[in-house]
């Protein structure tokens, strides 16, 4: 505990009321999703799952939060019991948008909740911590991975009817990536991300 900042613990936590809320919200009849995850294991357990369908994981290092890139980002985490709060180990958080640290230290860091209100995170208080993929796409019930990157094919070394042609980037030939067994694989093939991003971008090559 002796690099706890007892003045953080004295933050204001005033909400930003310009935050919009649904229509018929009522602060005063709200239960948040943090008390439910730490009062009900069964919608815990339903939570955490959809977290994890919805492209959220575990940092395998906390300290990974204290990264520059992780500005931005949403996070949530458990308090491991050591904090002032008396919150026990376990106790979930909802989180919200991570907005750094202090540049001469890595004890602790900012981040803006959901309701508007500022928190200081001290790192010692934390027992893990989760984030969101930025490469993962949610629209309603759709889950897509998000292609940023220059994507590669296996060179086809067994020869069918049914052939998948890409442009070349170097030459601008229909160059063959891909042979199906049969015209509904070879649609299947052409449906995926890969070969999306592949044929709108050009950004493509044999491995």
């Amino acid at each position: 505990m002796d690099k706890v900042n007892h003045d953080l613990q004295k933050y204001d936590r005033t909400p930003d009321y310009n935050i919009k809320h649904a229509t018929g919200f009522n602060p005063y009849r709200y239960v948040s999703i943090q008390d439910r995850v730490n009062n009900n294991e069964e919608f815990e357990t339903a939570y955490i799952n959809k977290l994890i369908a919805d492209g959220w994981f575990k940092l395998e290092d906390n300290r990974s939060v204290l990264k520059n890139e992780m500005k931005g980002r949403h996070f949530k985490y458990r308090l491991n019991g050591n904090g002032l709060s008396g919150a026990k180990r376990g106790t979930f958080r909802s989180g919200g948008i991570i907005i750094g640290k202090k540049e001469e230290g890595d004890d602790y860091i900012m981040y803006k909740a959901y309701n508007g209100c500022l928190f200081p995170l001290q790192m010692n208080d934390v027992q893990e911590i989760y984030v969101r993929d930025p490469n993962i796409k949610i629209e309603g019930n759709k889950r897509e991975r998000i292609i940023k990157n220059t994507v590669f094919f296996k060179e086809p070394d067994i020869i069918t009817k049914f052939p998948v042609f890409l442009q070349s980037p170097l030459t601008g030939e229909n160059i063959v990536v891909h042979y199906a067994k049969d015209n509904y694989k070879r649609e299947r093939f052409k449906m995926s991300n890969k070969y999306k991003y592949a044929f709108r971008t050009g950004d493509w090559g044999f491995e």
